[in-house]
């Protein structure tokens, strides 16, 4: 399963303008869908998805493969986790947590497989969650049977899944890395000028510092952070690299040392960008 860069896009008065695909070489996109709700358009390994529009309002939609070619996956919810098999969604008042099972028919079937929760994370096939919400809930990661849910520690501010789960605390002072051991966690640092947001993939760790001081990657022993770029508002993490968005809009590519980075242009002004698979 390859994963692919996906943009968000404004125009010149800062209104979303569509969602294009990165063509995997120099600075070549295609669109593949026009206007999205912005908090709404998430992607992993199983694709991506966005917020219906227009005649679509209340509904999320999936990619098919074919540019402006979405399917209906029925009503929106209110957080949204994709792993590589499937999406989970929590219902709009945050109740439960819905697993996408795919169709009967052209009907989308869901089927609860949690309570009260805000989806914080989702890749491979691990799930996490705060439950029961953002704002007074502990972390817990879904252990692949329905409606059972493993409390592995106490609550983060930022979340990312790569080969174990991360959370930063929640001041954004520093990560910490789940051992897989109960709710034992590995204090591994961050920059010097805090944890703002939190990317992971098969490239590796990354975060946002706090005080806008520029993206730092993990080098693999507690404290151990290097700055590799200027600070993003977005970056994307795929097997082989790391994407960040500048100041103008524009995607970089990470050249893997120092703090080299290559454009890879944009199709339009770059609000944020997620990776997903073909």
């Amino acid at each position: 399963m390859a994963l692919t860069v996906n943009a968000v896009t404004i125009d010149a008065l800062d209104r979303i303008n569509g969602v294009h695909r990165y063509n995997g070489s120099g600075t070549s996109w295609t669109q593949i869908r026009g206007e999205v709700t912005v908090g709404e358009t998430v992607g992993g390994g199983w694709g991506m998805i966005v917020g219906g529009t227009g005649d679509e309002t209340g509904t999320i939609l999936g990619y098919s493969g074919t540019p402006f070619d979405w399917f209906s996956m029925g009503e929106r919810g209110a957080t949204y986790a994709i792993s590589d098999d499937t999406v989970y969604k929590t219902t709009q008042d945050g109740s439960q947590v819905l697993q996408f099972d795919g169709f009967e028919g052209s009907t989308p079937l869901w089927s609860k497989v949690g309570g009260s929760a805000f989806l914080e994370a989702a890749a491979g096939s691990r799930v996490v969650a705060q439950m029961p919400d953002n704002l007074q809930g502990e972390t817990f990661l879904y252990t692949g049977n329905p409606n059972e849910w493993e409390h592995i520690g106490p609550e983060g501010g930022a979340y990312a899944i790569a080969d174990t789960v991360y959370r930063s605390d929640p001041l954004g002072t520093k990560v910490f890395k789940y051992t897989g051991v109960g709710t034992s966690w590995d204090d591994i640092g961050g920059p010097p000028g805090g944890v703002a947001q939190i990317f992971a993939g098969g490239f590796g760790l990354f975060v946002t510092a706090l005080d806008a001081s520029g993206v730092f990657r993990y080098q693999g022993t507690p404290g151990n952070w290097d700055r590799i770029g200027e600070q993003s508002g977005s970056c994307a993490v795929t097997d082989d690299t790391v994407y960040r968005v500048g100041g103008d809009g524009t995607v970089f590519r990470y050249n893997g040392f120092g703090v080299s980075w290559s454009s890879i242009g944009r199709p339009d002004r770059v609000f944020s960008i997620v990776v997903a698979g073909d």
